[in-house]
């Protein structure tokens, strides 16, 4: 078929969506098809035999476009919904493969479409403020009209699939991959000169993210065990010095590292000089990308208790805890405590990502889904 792929954010970006759509890209590929990508007009080109990359003129005033809801966002999608109308004017395809919002522009077609349901814009808005509720009430009747209208769904987590099977039938869950980059490149001296027992987060430093709570936590546990530390790495700049101020008013600044954001091609050997892997994400139900990279390293997990990490890991292979300092410093402990429990999570982690998460599952249940929408 040939397939034209809508990507409403930027591409390529080391994140978690525009990298599953990239291994979307390269399955379809390997499925035989062909894929044209209409994306923002921000991101890096890449080179994937078999795909070309398309993007929006640039609108008036919008250079950087951040993660989740923005003005900017909504900007790109109006500039996106032109674009497709012309390249629907000279190109002719068999099927629109729409991601997130994107749908909302492929319902108005008379083309089939697949809806790459990544997140849900209805969710995101009322997480970013309560205020938003009239836009989320709008995006909600978007998002039912898009899956009644779709060939089927294809569900990044659990909590979103429940979602999508209440108004169609063809739903599928396609999980992103556990990466283990061991690329080239040297990596920060913040990541591997640290001493002790060492705790690493990966991720940007949002406020969804947990960043506070786990610096918290890590000031009570860090009082029993002065001489662990922590490796925050990722985020930007501004973020990074928020989160430098915080820790030296819970002083733990001497403990707290911040390594900056590492290509997501090392991610393997950033993983590796970690003794403990901490997810502290307090909103949203996704299951952050990073996770399944967190467990295919062997290492263990220390992660909240709710769905967006429950609905992959249990307390047989992770330390879950509530959202609370308490708690978390408690399973921190636990952790710092006990090389033996780490050893034993670490292995029925990396059990679970090698069985469920690994490239070659992706692109099986992607080739399953669109055996079904062929049909």
């Amino acid at each position: 078929m040939n397939i034209l792929l809508l990507a409403p954010h930027p591409f390529y970006a080391n994140r978690g969506t525009p990298i599953a759509v990239r291994f979307v890209c390269e399955g379809l590929v390997g499925l035989g098809h062909s894929v044209d990508v209409l994306t923002y007009h921000v991101g890096e080109d890449l080179d994937i035999p078999g795909v070309s990359i398309s993007r929006i003129r640039r609108p008036p005033f919008v250079g950087s476009v951040p993660i989740g809801p923005s003005w900017q966002k909504f900007v790109c999608d109006v500039y996106m919904a032109f674009a497709l109308r012309r390249m629907l004017r000279t190109t002719r395809y068999d099927l629109v493969h729409a991601v997130e919002e994107s749908a909302f522009l492929a319902a108005r077609l008379e083309l089939p479409f697949v809806f790459d349901m990544d997140s849900l814009m209805s969710r995101q808005l009322t997480e970013k403020s309560p205020l938003l509720w009239p836009a989320a009430r709008v995006f909600a009747m978007l998002e039912r009209h898009a899956l009644r209208r779709c060939a089927g769904v294809l569900a990044v987590c659990e909590s979103l699939a429940r979602e999508a099977r209440k108004q169609q039938g063809n739903v599928h869950l396609l999980p992103d991959v556990a990466m283990a980059g061991h690329g080239p490149g040297a990596l920060s001296a913040e990541v591997t000169a640290a001493a002790g027992v060492k705790l690493m987060y990966v991720g940007n430093l949002q406020r969804y993210q947990g960043v506070d709570l786990m610096l918290q936590a890590f000031a009570a546990a860090a009082a029993d065990y002065p001489q662990a530390a922590l490796i925050v790495v990722g985020g930007s700049p501004g973020d990074i010095a928020a989160c430098r101020r915080k820790a030296e008013a819970l002083g733990v600044a001497r403990q707290v590292r911040f390594a900056g954001p590492a290509p997501v091609e090392t991610l393997g050997r950033v993983l590796e000089h970690a003794d403990i892997l901490v997810s502290p994400r307090i909103k949203g139900e996704n299951t952050p990308m990073k996770l399944y990279s967190y467990l295919l390293s062997g290492k263990p997990v220390l992660a909240t208790r709710l769905p967006t990490h429950t609905q992959v890991v249990s307390d047989a292979n992770a330390v879950l805890t509530e959202p609370t300092v308490a708690s978390m410093a408690d399973g921190m402990r636990r952790l710092l405590g006990s090389p033996e429990l780490r050893t034993r999570l670490g292995a029925a982690g990396r059990n679970l990502a090698e069985e469920s998460y690994s490239l070659e599952a992706f692109r099986r249940r992607l080739g399953d889904f669109y055996r079904t929408v062929a049909r």
